[in-house]
């Protein structure tokens, strides 16, 4: 991602932080995994970004989810889909 021209990553506090979702854990163990959403999605906000990529499809939604219900504006995607949008671009 780092070769995308005119983007700017940023790193994410506790990146390497579960969102919640793992797997089916979302739904065998809720409130915990509400938590986790809370302080990714926290976490995410706190950055000011316009788009957070994720390779996990499973994470991908459960950020999504936590986000639309925060009302948040920011863009959920797979890495794949920057990579398809600057080729594109480029093209």
């Amino acid at each position: 991602m780092k070769a995308i021209p005119n983007l700017n990553l940023v790193e994410l506090n506790e990146s390497s932080w579960c969102c919640g979702s793992a797997g089916i854990y979302n739904l065998i163990q809720p409130q915990m995994a509400t938590d986790l959403l809370e302080r990714k999605i926290k976490h995410i906000k706190s950055t000011d970004a316009e788009v957070v990529a994720t390779g996990n499809p499973g994470c991908l939604l459960q950020i999504l989810n936590g986000l639309e219900c925060e009302g948040a504006t920011v863009r959920v995607v797979h890495p794949i889909t920057l990579l398809a949008e600057a080729y594109r671009r480029n093209n």
